[in-house]
């Protein structure tokens, strides 16, 4: 599959410019149709009867196979979830957490990473601390403000590898490094990276890392994966079960709860295509996107750039401020004037755009041409 036979499968391109898939992306039709065939297959072979197991297993396999090969990690150490928040709260509620252990963030975490880190420290007598990170910040002011902030009793470092609000682009290599130097564990939450960002978490030897099925790889809602490096596979104590209870071992026992095999064929579904697509040229594809879009936006009276303008920070997602508008009332305007699809965020406030895979040229002229007039009417 290229990049114009994907556009051309997803039937909401034809109603809509559709700019939210940090959110969620629309799967194409040959993920819907593998669902569908899928959910057609498990009732002929009776969904627990052995022939069904079998068919289960298989597509388990195969969806481990692909995050292993998005990841450029072993598919025994990949663990099937929800989402990232699920993936997120396996590793921040399974670490040995003793009062007084430091867990870092950033200023500008999703809810995912802000609230289960609320909770840690509300139940298990975590000091929280936030390292403050400027949305439009390079590489080098990114990575100073993430160092100053780690301490001797740091335990766990947890950050979005993209921030979802401004778009900022973490340096995730020298955090891991700096990190490790300082005797902390290393968590990323990998929302707005799987699928848009070419990852080797090999070569970061990142110990926990999260991702969403339903964002940049348009795959089902309810689909993820977290990785756990298999030299920290120790550091975690399973949610809800322990060795013995049932036939789960090893990281299988830090499953939530069980997942459809229909959506883990969807989720297997969309990272075949995306394999198909090429993780390099899908990070070139939506980085060129975004460039167009950021460069059409800035050239509009009253309109500001909420994150990296350019470089190594800046990724797929844009935000932007607009003269006159409060955030909703202008997602609002471009959805119901333009049909336009973006989001609302804050920190800072804003309305963001995503560049996806199967965005083109034309989404980026009705984005920029949709501003401009809200921005002239504002």
């Amino acid at each position: 599959m290229d990049f114009s036979e994907l556009r051309a499968s997803i039937p909401a391109n034809a109603s809509m410019t559709y700019l939210n898939t940090g959110w969620a992306g629309p799967s194409p039709a040959r993920v819907i149709e593998r669902m569908r065939a899928t959910a057609q297959r498990e009732s002929d072979l009776g969904p627990a009867g052995p022939d069904g197991m079998a068919f289960a297993r298989e597509i388990d396999a195969e969806a481990k196979r692909g995050v292993g090969r998005l990841l450029n990690v072993s598919p025994d150490d990949v663990l099937l979830t929800h989402g990232t928040t699920e993936g997120v709260n396996v590793v921040l509620h399974g670490i040995a957490w003793e009062p007084g252990d430091e867990l870092l963030i950033s200023d500008l975490e999703h809810p995912g990473v802000k609230s289960p880190s609320a909770v840690v420290e509300e139940q298990r007598g975590v000091l929280v601390s936030r390292a403050v990170v400027p949305p439009d910040a390079s590489a080098d002011q990114a990575f100073a403000a993430i160092k100053a902030s780690i301490t001797p009793r740091t335990k766990l470092v947890a950050l979005s590898h993209v921030m979802f609000t401004c778009g900022l682009r973490l340096p995730a290599e020298e955090i891991v490094r700096v990190a490790h130097e300082a005797g902390a564990l290393v968590l990323f939450d990998g929302a707005q990276t799987g699928g848009q960002i070419a990852l080797d978490l090999t070569a970061m030897n990142v110990d926990f890392y999260a991702i969403s099925g339903q964002k940049w790889l348009m795959g089902p809602t309810g689909s993820g994966a977290l990785y756990v490096n298999p030299a920290r596979i120790g550091s975690l104590t399973p949610l809800f079960t322990r060795a013995g209870l049932d036939s789960r071992t090893g990281l299988a026992m830090h499953g939530v709860a069980s997942l459809g095999v229909v959506d883990r064929a969807g989720f297997a579904e969309t990272l075949a295509i995306h394999h198909e697509l090429g993780a390099d040229a899908v990070e070139r594809r939506t980085a060129e996107l975004a460039s167009a879009l950021r460069e059409g936006l800035a050239a509009i009276a009253g309109v500001t750039l909420n994150g990296p303008a350019g470089g190594e920070t800046a990724t797929a997602l844009t935000a932007i401020s607009v003269e006159g508008w409060e955030p909703p009332a202008l997602f609002e305007a471009l959805w119901a004037q333009h049909r336009v699809v973006a989001r609302a965020v804050g920190s800072p406030p804003g309305v963001r755009f995503c560049t996806g895979p199967f965005n083109d040229e034309s989404d980026v002229e009705a984005a920029v041409g949709a501003v401009r007039t809200l921005a002239g009417n504002r």
